[in-house]
């Protein structure tokens, strides 16, 4: 049975055998495996899961599960209004909205655990199991502690993602790891992340500030913010079935041309090709 809500649904499902389910969701599901063991199948790729396993997938991703012992899992589908607050909400969520487009943009959707961090790991499952009780409780605050612990399991899942980007890389300069992470979580806002806020916010001067970063990533500023957004948009139109106009339009191009040129610019292939799987 589902806990259903505007921007997210909790399911408990037990199974002996693997059947396909009804998924409807425009972002991502999380799997918490309960009980159980067997193979995870993501387009013909296997892993193993286990008690205690959580995992992260695109709905748009085909995959399912091939079960060796009979295995209770915990599903959470995220819809794209989770970021949009309502008029009754009392935090504004759309600030989040980044989060989910960092995690879109950085994760790369292999078969696998999510998180590889055993503290991180705990911390996750110590969560996971709080929208456990609130979704066998079902009280009237269960639908917002769970919403309200979601905006935390995301923020640990970024973490790790973050982790996993950075790993090997080594700057001379700390500052530029901090400002890279800074235009990361930041790529919705245009405003943040103009030059003459990303010079005050960390201390370089206007004036030197392109001549700064191209220093430390080998590439224009200009050109590395194109590019995060691109490949979001990318991971948007491969795992979502989110129009293309939509998606150019929430990631700041013009129009869904504009958004188009620049992918074959950078990346050379189309929007169109990219969705299509080619």
């Amino acid at each position: 049975m589902d806990f259903l809500h505007d921007s997210f649904a909790v399911e408990i499902a037990t199974y002996d055998e693997w059947k396909e389910r009804s998924r409807k969701s425009n972002f991502f599901e999380l799997v918490y495996v309960l009980d159980g063991t067997g193979y995870q199948m993501v387009n013909q790729m296997q892993f193993p899961y286990a008690t205690n396993g959580i995992f992260l997938l695109p709905a748009a991703k085909c995959h399912s599960y091939k079960v060796k012992e009979r295995s209770c899992f915990l599903f959470v589908r995220f819809t794209g209004s989770y970021f949009i607050p309502g008029p009754t909400d009392v935090v504004d969520y759309s600030s989040w909205f980044s989060r989910l487009n960092f995690i879109f943009g950085h994760h790369d959707y292999h078969p696998g655990e999510l998180v590889e961090d055993p503290a991180d790991k705990a911390q996750l499952k110590s969560l996971l199991d709080v929208i456990l009780q609130e979704y066998q409780r079902k009280d009237i605050c269960s639908a917002f502690i769970i919403q309200n612990t979601l905006v935390s399991v995301l923020a640990v899942i970024c973490r790790n993602i973050q982790k996993k980007k950075l790993d090997g890389r080594r700057f001379t300069d700390t500052r530029f790891a901090d400002l890279i992470n800074f235009i990361s979580f930041n790529i919705m806002d245009v405003e943040k992340l103009s030059v003459p806020n990303l010079s005050k916010q960390f201390h370089i001067a206007e004036t030197y500030f392109s001549e700064y970063f191209r220093r430390n990533a080998d590439e224009r500023f200009q050109d590395y913010v194109m590019k995060l957004r691109l490949k979001i948009a990318e991971s948007r139109a491969l795992y979502t079935d989110t129009a293309l106009q939509h998606i150019a339009s929430e990631l700041g191009f013009t129009d869904s041309s504009h958004m188009n040129r620049m992918m074959k610019k950078f990346y050379g292939k189309g929007m169109r090709q990219i969705r299509a799987g080619a």
